[in-house]
């Protein structure tokens, strides 16, 4: 779902920043960044649990 989320937000940013200003695209462009950063740590701490 959150990664759903985050397609839609680069589509709008990307929409934003063909037909907007630019400080707005740059604005949602850096929020989108971090909601991506955040998406990772999120999934890059979770431990696998692998059975070999």
């Amino acid at each position: 779902m959150e990664f759903t989320a985050l397609f839609l937000a680069i589509s709008i940013v990307m929409l934003v920043a063909w037909r907007g200003s630019r400080s707005l695209a740059l604005t949602l462009f850096a929020a989108t960044l971090a909601g991506s950063v955040a998406t990772y740590l999120h999934h890059a701490t979770d431990t696998l649990k692998l059975s070999f």
